[in-house]
Order: structure tokens, then C-alpha cells, then sequence
């Protein structure tokens, strides 16, 4: 009631102002507002649609920085890789290590004499050194210091076989527990240090089983020299005995010439 009543006021109110006073309210422009409003309405559009950019944008780079992030993480810092590496059996001594003696001093301390009584642990039977009479057998040492040196240097590559087995154990357990390391590695960075370990180890490995094989190898070309030597030697004297049979048939043939003179001589007398 008091709504319809503060209305029915308002308009005794306005009939009793003057004519020229109702032009002065303003009239409010319904087309030029729905174009504001319209306008406004596009501004607003807008400024979502360049939100929505930004917002992506944004999105991007965290994806950038999460996945360069996750990169380093996976890939890690080599200088923490390679301090956390132990090297194990790859240590420097071990690298230079000489197995077994060098040739020169395997032939300078051969006693020539002593292949005669070397069995090789009971293998062989040792040479008697007895003549008929008990007397002890006088024997030219250099014919037998090749033996002696054959024998000098199959004990050295038994020496070297046995010391590179060894080593050959120390080397496939370390390349066992580098495999396994490099099955856990938590980054790229570990598992490069470790291959490139692993790859030293087979490298290792592989230079072991090369000095073996010089070794026996070494053996091998001694015997082989030792046999062309008693090869050669025979040959050598088989033309010397030849020889000296052919100047002792030609001093038996002057000998017999020289009898059948004095005979003839003695017949004519």
C-alpha cells in the first residue's frame, strides 16, 4: 500500500511542476547503451581469449622446466658419477703388472745340465749319469742347454698361467658386479661410467689372456728352434762325416798304391 501511495504522490507532484521543466530530465539513449554494452561485451571476450594464451603459454614452459628438470635428474652430474665409480682391480699396479720372467733372464740363470734331471713333477724319468764303471758321465753342456732352456721356459709359462688365472677370477668378479651396477644405475651419467668400466675390464681381460698366449707361444718357437738346430746339426754332420770319408778313402788308395810299388820293385830284384 505504501508503494502505490508514495507513486499516486510522485505524479500529483509532477502534473504541478511547470511545462518547460519536464524537458529538462534527461532521456536516456537505449541504442547508443546496448552498443557500449556490446562493445564492452567483445573487450571482455577478448581479454579471456588472451588469458587463455597466457594460461597455455604458462603450461608450456612448466612442461619445459618439469621435463628439464626430470633430464637432469635422469641424466645426472658425471662429477658425482665418476666419484661415486670404483675402479676395484682397474688400479695402475694392477694395469702394468708383469707376469712371470722376461725371456733374458729365463735363459741367463739355465744351469745346461739340468734338463738331464728334470722329470716335470715325476712325469718323466731323470737321465742316468753313470758310465759302465759307476764313473759319472762327462757331457758337453752346450748340446744340452737347449733342453735346458726349453725346460726353463715351460716353467715360466706355467708360473704365468698361473698367475694370470688369478687375475682372470679378480677381473670376471669385478665385470659380475659392474653388470649389476649398471643394471641399478639411478642416472645416464652412472651408467656411461660404468661402461665405459666395463669396457676397460673386458680390455683387461682380454690383455691377460694375450700374455698367456705369448707364453706358450714362446715355448712353442723354442722347440721349434731346437729342432731345426738338431736338424741342421745332423745335416752338418752328415756331409762332415762324408768328407772325411772321401779323404780317408783317398789316403787309403795312396797307401795301396805306394804297397804295389815296393812289391814290383821286389819282383825285378
Amino acid at each position: 500500500m505504501k508503494t502505490f501511495r508514495h507513486i499516486f504522490i510522485g505524479l500529483v507532484l509532477l502534473s504541478l511542476l511547470p511545462h518547460g521543466a519536464l524537458a529538462q530530465i534527461p532521456v536516456t539513449d537505449a541504442a547508443n547503451l546496448a552498443a557500449n554494452q556490446v562493445a564492452h561485451a567483445a573487450n571482455i571476450a577478448k581479454w579471456i581469449e588472451s588469458i587463455a594464451q597466457l594460461k597455455t603459454q604458462i603450461d608450456q614452459l612448466n612442461q619445459q622446466i618439469s621435463l628439464q628438470t626430470d633430464l637432469r635428474t635422469w641424466t645426472g652430474n658425471p662429477a658425482v658419477a665418476g666419484n661415486n665409480l670404483t675402479l676395484g682391480t682397474l688400479t695402475t699396479p694392477a694395469l702394468v703388472r708383469d707376469y712371470g720372467r722376461a725371456p733374458e733372464m729365463v735363459v741367463g740363470l739355465v744351469n745346461s745340465l739340468q734338463s738331464l734331471g728334470n722329470t716335470s713333477q715325476g712325469t718323466f724319468r731323470a737321465l742316468d749319469g753313470t758310465d759302465l764303471d759307476g764313473n759319472a758321465m762327462v757331457r758337453d753342456a752346450l748340446t744340452y742347454r737347449r733342453y735346458s732352456v726349453l725346460d726353463a721356459m715351460q716353467g715360466n709359462s706355467a708360473q704365468v698361467a698361473q698367475d694370470t688365472r688369478t687375475r682372470e677370477k679378480e677381473l670376471q668378479t669385478d665385470i659380475a658386479g659392474t653388470l649389476e651396477q649398471l643394471k641399478a644405475a639411478p642416472t645416464e651419467a652412472e651408467a656411461q661410467k660404468l661402461a665405459a668400466k666395463l669396457t676397460a675390464l673386458n680390455g683387461q681381460l682380454g690383455q691377460v689372456e694375450a700374455v698367456r698366449r705369448r707364453e706358450v707361444d714362446a715355448v712353442t718357437l723354442q722347440k721349434i728352434a731346437n729342432d731345426a738346430r738338431s736338424e741342421e746339426e745332423r745335416q752338418a754332420a752328415a756331409e762332415l762325416e762324408a768328407k772325411d770319408d772321401y779323404l780317408a778313402n783317398q789316403r787309403v788308395s795312396t797307401y795301396m798304391k805306394t804297397l804295389k810299388v815296393r812289391q814290383n820293385y821286389d819282383e825285378t830284384q
